[in-house]
């Protein structure tokens, strides 16, 4: 039965968007398409680590 609540809830939250894009569309907003590869990453210098923790010497 879980999986007939996770399917019940997919349909309502597909419901709901579209919903919402139809309300956003009407409103007179606009889709933008954006092509493959574009990136909305705006800088690609500094780091590209993640550091969790430094060690220091105590």
């Amino acid at each position: 039965m879980a999986n007939k609540s996770k399917k019940d809830a997919a349909v309502s939250n597909r419901a709901d968007l579209a919903e919402h894009i139809t309300a956003f569309l009407k409103a007179g907003g606009k889709v933008q398409e954006i092509p493959s590869g574009v990136s909305g990453q705006t800088s690609t210098s500094g780091p590209r680590q993640i550091v969790l923790s430094h060690k220091t010497n105590a």
